[in-house]
């Protein structure tokens, strides 16, 4: 397998890329958002696909230590460009969270690319500590105060999705490289603690957590959008309605082509198709494992699961999401959902494990030799 696991890797992801693509032309022609062109989804994300492949080249010709040694200066860029959401005229706020940045005519979300920026200080400090990652100070509660900082600047935007994300990926780099079980639970308990109270602090995030916590009386309110979503799975049955014969996209179901786009392809497709996404995202997940796994250096597997955490952590969360599992975050499902950032984030983790599949040690099974005159 070994060898072939990038191919395993790179079939997953052009799969779901493709899907994603077929649900954009689909879901797009009934978005309230369309800027009046149906084909505006596909469009724009057809250009960051092409945005995102460039990058994942880049990554994957990089050696990785290269990278590290610029861990703590990525951070720092992109948590500039965190702040830099919130400046007038740079900025852009929709519905009240100041979470994008113009760049011509697209938008940038800079909390994504912030994900990947916190995988790539996290293993850099592991490459960094070494040894002394085995220390509560220096293998935890050090690098989670350096990384609080980006993350008060996104609850203020306020994200607390992708701060709930920045904390959880760094918490899985630091134990692959070494960090105390222990304190990293005890952190883990705090870190819930903390987001509970802010979202209880918070209105719109509290109606969230009570239509969560009984959505059949919270359906006309918070709970309308994951009750059009369940809706949607269950009147797609096991072979679907047909292709963009969809009834809940036509303005039932809000964020039909971001956050809940896995519902839409639940009613048009059925529940086969909703399987296969599944199957295919654990089968990335279990070949960036392998491709981490079988990397001699502890620090390039910290990065490598780092990397594949980011992405199947969110399809998780997705999933969790629109099946009623855990309240709304706001976190589209990789590669498939509309957004350029995420996608241009989620192709470049797919780069940073091809680097690391170039510099993986595989055991090949031995060949065996041929007998010529009796002899070997």
């Amino acid at each position: 397998m070994g060898r072939n696991t990038a191919r395993t890797l790179i079939v997953c992801v052009g799969a779901l890329i493709g899907l994603g693509l077929v649900m954009l032309t689909s879901v797009g022609a009934f978005s309230p958002d369309n800027r009046g062109q149906p084909h505006f989804f596909l469009q724009r994300q057809g250009l960051w696909l092409v945005a995102g492949i460039g990058v994942c080249a880049v990554f994957s010709r990089m050696d990785v230590k290269t990278l590290l040694k610029y861990g703590g200066w990525i951070l720092l860029g992109t948590t500039l460009m965190v702040v830099a959401s919130f400046i007038p005229g740079i900025g852009r706020t929709v519905k009240g969270s100041a979470r994008w940045i113009h760049l011509g005519s697209f938008v940038l979300q800079p909390g994504e690319f912030l994900k990947l920026a916190t995988v790539i200080f996290a293993a850099s400090w592991v490459r960094m500590q070494g040894a002394r990652m085995k220390s509560p100070w220096y293998g935890l509660i050090l690098p989670m105060l350096i990384l609080v900082v980006p993350v008060l600047f996104l609850v203020k935007q306020p994200d607390l999705g992708s701060a709930v994300f920045v904390l959880a990926v760094a918490a899985v780099v630091f134990f692959v490289g070494g960090a105390p079980i222990l304190p990293l639970g005890i952190l883990g308990l705090l870190a819930i603690g903390g987001v509970l109270a802010l979202a209880w602090s918070m209105p719109e995030r509290m109606g969230r957590l009570m239509a969560f916590m009984d959505p059949e009386a919270h359906q006309q309110g918070g709970g309308w959008q994951v009750s059009q979503a369940l809706i949607a799975l269950g009147s797609g049955g096991t072979q679907g309605v047909g292709l963009g014969q969809s009834i809940q996209k036509m303005f039932y179901l809000p964020e039909a082509h971001t956050d809940f786009i896995f519902p839409i392809l639940g009613e048009e497709l059925g529940l086969v198709a909703t399987l296969s996404v599944v199957v295919v995202f654990l089968l990335f997940t279990l070949s960036g494992g392998y491709i981490s796994c079988h990397v001699q250096d502890s620090t390039g597997m910290a990065l490598g699961i780092g990397a594949t955490a980011l992405v199947a952590m969110q399809a998780v969360a997705n999933l969790a999401v629109v099946t009623s599992l855990l309240p709304p975050k706001g976190v589209g499902l990789p590669f498939i959902s509309y957004g350029g950032s995420n996608l241009v984030l989620c192709l470049a983790a797919v780069g940073i494990l091809l680097s690391l599949h170039r510099q993986a040690q595989y055991q090949e099974a031995p060949r065996s030799r041929r007998i010529v005159g009796g002899k070997k």
